[in-house]
This record gives structure tokens, sequence and C-alpha cells, in this order.
């Protein structure tokens, strides 16, 4: 009797698992979009975890959108996505306008990939007066970066020596330049190594210059912060992982560099890579003493700026949580 009543527990006990096991793994997948801001080489941590399904490993179904010719910051807004990834800009300038909503919680580059290019006949951007580029949508990271080097490194006045035409992103800037639309542009990686090979010149390079900004951050309100602090956990080390994958895989990146980045060839595919292997954070923590650096920056347009508490603009307290743990540094022990 004793074993037959044993065989029968251990029969439920194994049915029960088998229950178990199939709820676990039948468990739905949370669906999570980030809206995102350009194709540039910065973004290939976030292509990576959407095309490798990385986010599966916490739960989440991981989509990134295209925010096009809207800012992202007005789909976080509108509450279409809880994240966006994008240079920190939008974030920076809304609490320099007093709205205080929106918090940097991770940042992946900051380094700004960035320069301006003209016309092979303008050789020194002194020869920029007069002359006009393509920069970013107004107010965003491409236009306010302009406003800032031809102040503060080029001892130029932007509107008065320089027209600036807000054109948009590195990829609708770069055709202006082509067709003759405008002298001089703005462009972000790969477009800065496609116009060095077709002959472009560079008159400033902004990480030579010295230039150091929250260029690449995922940005998300406060109050989904507050009342998702486990699902922007779990993005954040999907976002980590990407970051890890696309130092370490190199075949990979190559491929989704190659999805994403249309129409560009192989040798620009390699140095695109390169690049963000190479600035691309291991530890994406957003810094404090960047972030002054970027008010500083952004001054120059919006001169309360200077009066900017920097503390509310980031929250490192989920990030500084992942690297305590552990997290990282087991990835790339592995």
């Amino acid at each position: 009797m004793t074993l037959i009543t044993s065989l029968i527990a251990l029969s439920i006990g194994c049915a029960s698992l088998v229950v178990t096991s199939f709820c676990f793994a039948a468990a739905p997948l949370e669906p999570v979009t980030i809206g995102y801001s350009t194709f540039s080489g910065a973004y290939l941590p976030l292509w990576i975890a959407v095309e490798e399904r990385l986010g599966r490993k916490y739960g989440l179904d991981l989509k990134a959108i295209y925010a096009g010719r809207i800012r992202p910051q007005q789909l976080l807004a509108s509450g279409e996505v809880p994240f966006v990834m994008a240079s920190g800009t939008g974030a920076l300038t809304t609490h320099i306008l007093g709205v205080k909503d929106q918090v940097i919680v991770m940042t992946t580059m900051n380094k700004v990939n960035s320069a301006i290019f003209s016309r092979s006949d303008i050789k020194s951007a002194e020869e920029l007066r007069g002359k006009t580029i393509a920069t970013g949508r107004p107010g965003a990271f491409g236009e306010m970066m302009v406003r800032y080097v031809l102040r503060a490194k080029l001892g130029l006045v932007p509107d008065r020596d320089v027209k600036l035409l807000a054109i948009g992103e590195a990829q609708l800037a770069f055709p202006a330049l082509e067709r003759g639309v405008v002298q001089a542009a703005s462009l972000t990686i790969p477009f800065t190594l496609i116009a060095k090979k077709m002959g472009y010149r560079e008159l400033i390079d902004y990480d030579k210059a010295g230039v150091v900004y929250p260029y690449n951050t995922v940005t998300t309100l406060r109050q989904t912060l507050a009342k998702s602090a486990d699902l922007t956990e779990k993005f954040l080390k999907t976002m980590i992982e990407g970051i890890y994958l696309s130092k370490t895989d190199k075949e990979k990146s190559l491929a989704v560099l190659k999805k994403y980045v249309k129409g560009t060839s192989d040798d620009i595919l390699e140095e695109t890579y390169q690049y963000a292997k190479s600035a691309v954070e291991d530890v994406p923590t957003p810094s404090l003493d960047i972030t002054k650096t970027a008010l500083e920056i952004l001054s120059y347009q919006y001169p309360q700026a200077k009066e900017t508490d920097p503390n509310l603009i980031i929250d490192t307290t989920i990030m500084k949580r992942i690297e305590q743990s552990g997290f990282i540094k087991a990835l790339y022990k592995k």
C-alpha cells in the first residue's frame, strides 16, 4: 500500500512538474516598442537586440520603430512607446524649458561621431561665411551641435555669418550636399565616411575637437520609471546584452548594419562597425559630468541652461543596480 501511495504521489508530482514547465514555457512575452531617431552606427546595439530577440530572455517581445520626421520625444509624450533611443537633447531641452517629466536612464555613447563636411572648393571654416549648412531638425541634436561648434570652435555666428537649413537627419542632409542645395552639412557616421570617400572636405570632426555629449541615450518618462521599474530593468538588461553582442560578434553586427543602413558599401560598414565597437560604452550608466557639459553646450542656444539642475535629467538608480549585481562583468567573462 505504501508503495502504491508513493507511486501515485510521484505520478502527481511529475504531472505537476510537466504542467508547471509547460506554463512557464508558454508564458506570454510582454510587448515593448522603442522609438529611435536616425540611422547611425550608434544604434547597432538596439538593432541587434531586436534582430536577435534578446528580450525574450527577460520576458520581452522587443520591437523598434523609426520615428521619421516625428521627434522621438513626441512618441514618448503621447504614450505610444515607453522608451526612446535618441540623443539626450530632447530630455535636456525639456528640462531647460521647465518640463521635467523626461529622464535619461542609459547613455550608450558619449562621443558624437559627427562632423561638418563641405564641398571641396571650400578649403577652411572661414570660407563658410555666407554659405548654407544643412542641419538636423530645429532644436534637435544636429542643429544644436552645429550652433555650438560654429560659435565655440570655429568663431562663426549662426544665422549671421552662416545660414542654417534644417533638413533633418544625416540621411537627408547628405543628399542636399550632393545636389548643391547646401554648401556644407552636419553628418553622422556612416555618412561622414561616405562623404570623405567621395572627396568632400572635412572642416571639423567633433570628436577630434574634444566634444563630449550624451549622444545616444535611452529616455523614459519619470512616471514610467516609477510605475514600471521592473520593465525598465528588463529592457536595460536587454540593451546591455545588445551592446555586448555588438562588440563581440562582428559577423552578426555587420549583417544587422547592412540591413538597417541600406545601400552602404562593405568597407564603409566595416569602418562604421569598428567605430561603434570602440565608442559604445561597456557600462552605459548616464554621467552627471557629461550631462553638465551638455547643458553648457546648449546654453549657447538657451541661456537658462546654466540654471538647469543636471541631477534631475538623469536617473542612474537601475543602471547602478545592474552594474553592482555583477551582470555586466558576467557577460564579458563568457
